[in-house]
C-alpha cells in the first residue's frame, strides 16, 4: 500500500482501492473500514463468543439448581456441612453452586478482557490516546 488516502463520497480508500492496513490487521474482511463504522476487532469477537458460552453454561447450572430446589423436602446445605451428613441431592446442589461461582468469576475475567479489547479498538481507530 502506498499510504496516501483519498476521500470519495466520505469513504476512505487508498490509491490502490484497498482499505487501511489497520483494518487488515485487526478486523475481519467484511468489517474493513472503507470509511464505515467498524464494529468489533477479532479479539473482541472471540471474547464475546467465550462470554456467550459461559452464559449458556450458567443457564444450564441455574436450571439444574431450580430442579434440585423444586423437589419435595429439599433443604439447602452450607459448604461446611459434614461429609455424609448431606443427602445426595444436597451434595449435587452444593456442587452446582460452586460451579456457578466459578462461572461467575470466569465471566468477570472475560468482561475485563472485553473492556481492554474495546479500549484497544478505540485507540487503533484514533478515538483515544
Amino acid at each position: 500500500m502506498s499510504g496516501d488516502v483519498e476521500k470519495d463520497d466520505t469513504i476512505s480508500v487508498t490509491e490502490n482501492g484497498e482499505s487501511c492496513t489497520t483494518c487488515h490487521q485487526y478486523f475481519d474482511k467484511e468489517d474493513e473500514c472503507w470509511g464505515n463504522y467498524v464494529p468489533l476487532t477479532r479479539n473482541e469477537e472471540a471474547i464475546l463468543a467465550q462470554m456467550r458460552t459461559v452464559k449458556e453454561r450458567v443457564t444450564a447450572v441455574q436450571r439444574r439448581l431450580k430442579e434440585l430446589e423444586g423437589r419435595n423436602g429439599f433443604k439447602p446445605v452450607s459448604g461446611d456441612a459434614v461429609e455424609g451428613a448431606a443427602t445426595e441431592e444436597q451434595t449435587q446442589w452444593l456442587e452446582q453452586k460452586q460451579n456457578l461461582d466459578m462461572l461467575r468469576q470466569e465471566w468477570r475475567e472475560l468482561d475485563e478482557k472485553r473492556q481492554e479489547a474495546a479500549a484497544f479498538r478505540m485507540k487503533i481507530l484514533g478515538h483515544e490516546d
